[in-house]
């Protein structure tokens, strides 16, 4: 849609300086108006890099600035990208003023919405009692490669029957900013941290694209947890150095595993399968999503293999350019339009639309707290060793074990 749309970011993380904000150059008539952090000095830092690439020319907010960013009448849009722990407290200045008379045209957040149901369901309902739209910033969804294969596999495979089987893998070498290793600031592991992405990821691709309710019914849900690597004595301690984590005494998972079990509307099983850790030694991030149906399969692979460069040691200066490379010589991989094709550009676009048209966007916030009771329910399965039918359990107020400390 064609308007002058400016859009406030609420942290200056990875995600936003890497994925968000340089997908700006592929959305017309989109600008980033403002940008609030904890830390001022780094969102002054981001606006300088902001304005010289002409993304924009964004006014600085810095701690407990939320309130004023909100009433910043450049601002149409608030893209909360902050911690986990921040995010309650940020929605709840922000409706705030909105409530003293401040004006938004919608609230976009990145994956997870909060770090528990309780925190989730108090954002939704907040942002809701204002009567504003609202989107789930899930890459995964986006990405054109997935977008195709499931459009494809689901028109000429219909007729065969739908598809049963999703299967999502996706594991790198850790994250990169302190709080999320910390389980009770992030709220949980890899768990939250990855299979979050994937399970968001299958249950799209099992949904039926022609029924606006996917036509899925999630019944039974088994997991594992585990923290293979990161608790070991020499991990642990570059933790401790690095980011001043204990993962000795604290640990959270490394490593997760979650299998749902949803049933058709014809009561034929249909299964998505979702791995993911913190244990991956590579090039980078390494993921594969497939998709199976009776006469059809389908595959998106991102591996450090697929296109790539060797540098010696002798030239390398340190610096890396992939998304969590862990190397800085040898085979790396080179990244194409990243916020292309990992679905940045899709994602806000679709939420900057929707917001012009007053809606939601595509995934809203009921889908991210849809996404986030699946990965309750997993974590509750890996604590007790049993399956759970999320349909029945009472997952209100249930904190997964990393995050209780």
């Amino acid at each position: 849609m064609g308007g002058n749309f400016g859009i406030g970011f609420v942290g200056c993380g990875f995600i936003t300086r890497e994925a968000h904000v340089p997908s700006v150059e592929y959305l017309p008539g989109v600008r980033v108006a403002a940008i609030q952090n904890r830390t001022r000095g780094t969102a002054e830092t981001l606006a300088a890099r902001c304005r010289s690439e002409d993304l924009g020319d964004p006014t600085v907010y810095g701690e407990g600035d939320i309130a004023a960013l909100v009433a910043d009448e450049d601002v149409d849009g608030l893209w909360i990208t902050s911690p986990n722990f921040t995010r309650v407290d940020v929605v709840e200045a922000a409706v705030d003023a909105i409530a003293d008379g401040a004006e938004l045209r919608g609230i976009a957040m990145e994956k997870p919405v909060a770090r528990n149901l309780r925190e989730a369901r108090r954002i939704v309902d907040r942002i809701e009692d204002v009567d504003l739209p609202h989107a789930y910033l899930e890459n995964w969804p986006h990405e054109p490669e997935i977008q195709q294969l499931r459009d494809l596999l689901w028109e000429r495979g219909r007729d065969a029957g739908r598809p049963y089987l999703a299967r999502s893998q996706a594991e790198h070498a850790g994250p990169h900013s302190a709080w999320f290793w910390d389980g009770k600031r992030q709220g949980g592991g890899a768990l939250t941290d990855m299979l979050c992405h994937a399970l968001a990821g299958n249950h799209v691709l099992l949904a039926d694209p022609a029924r606006t309710d996917g036509g899925l019914d999630p019944v039974s849900i088994s997991a594992d947890t585990e923290t293979l690597k990161w608790a070991r004595e020499e991990y642990a301690a570059e933790l401790r150095e690095e980011y001043g984590v204990d993962y000795e005494t604290a640990p959270a998972d490394d490593y997760a595993r979650a299998t749902i079990r949803y049933e058709s509307d014809a009561g034929g099983p249909l299964i998505s399968e979702a791995t993911g850790s913190w244990c991956y030694v590579g090039a980078g991030v390494r993921r594969s999503i497939e998709l199976l149906g009776p006469e059809y399969s389908g595959q998106v692979v991102t591996d450090g293999e697929s296109s790539s460069v060797f540098v010696s040691d002798a030239l390398c200066n340190g610096d890396g350019w992939a998304e969590k490379q862990t190397a800085t010589s040898g085979r790396m991989p080179i990244p194409g339009k990243r916020v292309v094709d990992g679905g940045y550009v899709a994602e806000n676009r679709n939420a900057v639309d929707a917001f012009e048209r007053g809606e939601n966007g595509r995934l809203d916030l009921h889908d991210g707290l849809e996404v986030l009771r699946l990965c309750m329910a997993a974590y509750r399965a890996a604590e007790t060793g049993e399956d759970i039918d999320p349909r029945t359990a009472d997952l209100r107020s249930y904190t997964p074990p990393p995050a209780r400390g």
